[in-house]
């Protein structure tokens, strides 16, 4: 999760996009602007990216790509040492 803190900007005063390796925003208001690039890591689910603006604290939800696990094969067997 990334936090940050754009106090006194509203949700039309600010700009967001992502590429699979970037996150950028940038808010504007009169002579006032604020902008930020974050690298983000390979693993990231850019479908699932979710963002929030509450009382000017925006909260950007980067949540991990599922990994897709491979089905069992066959049962599992202990070994035993010979008497």
């Amino acid at each position: 999760m990334i936090v940050v803190d754009l106090g006194g900007f509203t949700r039309g005063e600010i700009s967001l996009s992502m590429s699979p390796t970037h996150y950028s925003l940038e808010a504007r208001r009169g002579d006032q602007w604020f902008r930020e690039a974050i690298d983000l890591p390979p693993n990231v689910d850019l479908e699932r990216a979710r963002e929030r603006l509450v009382n000017g604290v925006l909260e950007i939800l980067l949540p991990r790509q599922r990994r897709v696990s491979a089905p069992a094969c066959g049962t599992r067997r202990s070994r035993r040492e010979p008497p």
